[in-house]
């Protein structure tokens, strides 16, 4: 086993001494096992994806999109539409729920902004209040489908699409508290990936202090990486076994890297330390490879990095952020909420995908991109749920939950 501790979210004491540990230069690819991917790392990545804290803050204007009253009124109107014809959440499109050309752009340059530019977008304006839960959904599957336009699978059991963000440990009973995942809790989130194309938050309400989002460039990731340690992104490339802590015989653990490459050298990160560090009552099985010493450093160095060059979404009540979860990892602080067992914090999830942007999707990630966005009945089609309410033991269902 491992000697050094691994946590969750590792304490700074803990996360300092390792990190004084990997600048020091020691080398750790002796730990490292032969990874597929070793040889094809680009020595780095030239993309607008690939940014500082510094680079952010000067121009985060440019990542937020601000709806004005006749855009509210337009969105309002189509969601209208979609009401009065009973068009199913699933077959809302761009033909249906119908915007002006200047929105529609607008929209449109979200998605590439998430694509090509600094790789998410907060959408402003939007008054939660003033609607109902069904409402909400269809103004948020609208200004989606303008975006990126194929849902992924969320859950399990892939059939859900629409996923409810809440601290349900809060109303649980202590020994069902214990079992939820990170997400689902009040506490801090570990820098990590969904494991999607596009995420998708909309802010139904936020908690009383606290509960920022944050996101920072895994590409930003890879070059310091690559430029100081790059044994580090080799092991993270390796393939790790990561426990689903499900039913085996149903959820077995799966096995793949952390850092995908292409055969063209494009990257990727599906990247969590849960599945490696466990979490309260949902601990890594015993049975599995344990973690290595070169695993443990290589994900405080992706902690430290991150949180280095994270900035904190411009986020309120009404935003919806739009996140490349390919090239942007994000993590949140911890959150007090008005009252014990109250759900205050709320946001509605979606995974996107816009395919006329045509990213490359790496052979070691294609499963996982097959079982999120691919078929689920036998004939070849899709049959998709929406939760347009949360109702407890929800959040049981879902696969990445930080």
């Amino acid at each position: 086993m491992a000697a050094t501790p691994l946590s969750y979210f590792p304490p700074e004491d803990q996360l300092a001494a390792r990190i004084k540990a990997f600048e020091s230069g020691a080398s750790l690819s002796d730990e490292r096992v032969d990874s597929k991917e070793n040889g094809r790392l680009p020595r780095s990545l030239d993309s607008p994806l690939a940014w500082s804290r510094q680079d952010i803050e000067k121009d985060m204007n440019q990542c937020i999109l601000k709806l004005s009253g006749d855009d509210i009124t337009s969105l309002e109107n189509a969601a209208k539409a979609i009401e009065d014809q009973a068009i199913p959440l699933s077959d809302i499109s761009t033909e249906n729920f119908v915007l002006p050309q200047e929105l529609k752009q607008s929209l449109r340059k979200v998605s590439d902004q998430c694509y090509y530019g600094r790789g998410f977008t907060v959408v402003q304006g939007l008054e939660p209040d003033k609607y109902s839960p069904e409402k909400n959904v269809i103004l948020y599957a609208g200004i989606a489908t303008h975006i990126a336009p194929q849902h992924g699978l969320l859950d399990k059991n892939r059939r859900k699409v629409l996923c409810h963000v809440v601290n349900a440990a809060s109303a649980a009973s202590p020994t069902d508290a214990v079992q939820k995942s990170p997400g689902f809790t009040n506490g801090p989130l570990a820098f990590h990936t969904d494991n999607c194309e596009i995420l998708a938050l909309y802010a139904l309400d936020v908690a009383t202090t606290g509960g920022q989002t944050f996101v920072s460039s895994s590409y930003q990731l890879f070059n310091e990486l690559a430029q100081s340690r790059p044994e580090v992104l080799q092991t993270l490339s390796d393939y790790w076994v990561l426990d689903t802590f499900k039913d085996y015989s149903q959820f077995p653990p799966v096995t793949r890297p952390m850092l995908h490459v292409s055969d063209t050298g494009d990257v990727m990160f599906t990247y969590s330390r849960f599945p490696m560090a466990g979490f309260k009552g949902k601990q890594r099985n015993p049975s599995l490879a344990p973690v290595n010493e070169a695993q443990i450093a290589a994900m405080d160095a992706v902690q430290y990095i991150m949180a280095k060059n994270a900035v904190p979404l411009p986020w309120k009540k009404g935003d919806i952020a739009f996140i490349n979860d390919m090239a942007i990892m994000h993590a949140r602080s911890s959150f007090t909420e008005s009252s014990q067992g109250l759900l205050q914090r709320h946001l509605l999830k979606f995974y996107l995908r816009d395919p006329a942007q045509n990213w490359k999707v790496p052979e070691s990630a294609q499963k996982q991109w097959d079982n999120i966005y691919g078929p689920n009945t036998p004939d070849g089609g899709r049959d998709e749920e929406w939760c347009i309410k949360y109702e407890a033991g929800q959040e049981n269902d879902w696969n990445s939950n930080g």
